[in-house]
């Protein structure tokens, strides 16, 4: 009975540091964060103006990408800036685009490559 008491023990310590490193991974997995973000227009000239937050300790070049949208959800445009490594809190500007009737618009922060290769 004393050996089956030591692999639970063993296997329960296993599994509770498994989960603490699934947790750690997830909150450090993106360390970049869109803190705010609007849309500015000037007549038919669109661009979004924000500020982004970073919470890494190894700041890296980012990619933000833009996707603007018209009022039926169709994608009407799309726009790029690469951001040097953004320490702490950052403000971003995106260049001014011509697309009438944008109404919405969505952020991608992509980091690179992950680890995999995607």
């Amino acid at each position: 009975m004393p050996n089956v008491r030591k692999s639970s023990i063993a296997i329960s310590i296993v599994l509770a540091g498994f989960t603490l490193f699934v947790i750690y991974s997830l909150l450090n997995i993106s360390p970049v964060s869109v803190v705010e973000s609007h849309l500015q227009r000037s007549g038919d000239q669109v661009c979004v103006v924000g500020e982004l937050s970073n919470a890494s300790r190894n700041p890296a070049p980012i990619d933000l990408e833009v996707h603007y949208f018209d009022s039926a959800g169709r994608a009407i445009g799309q726009n790029m800036v690469s951001l040097d490594a953004v320490p702490g809190r950052h403000e971003f500007r995106t260049p001014p685009m011509m697309l009438g009737g944008v109404s919405a618009f969505s952020l991608y922060l992509n980091h690179g490559r992950n680890p995999y290769g995607n």
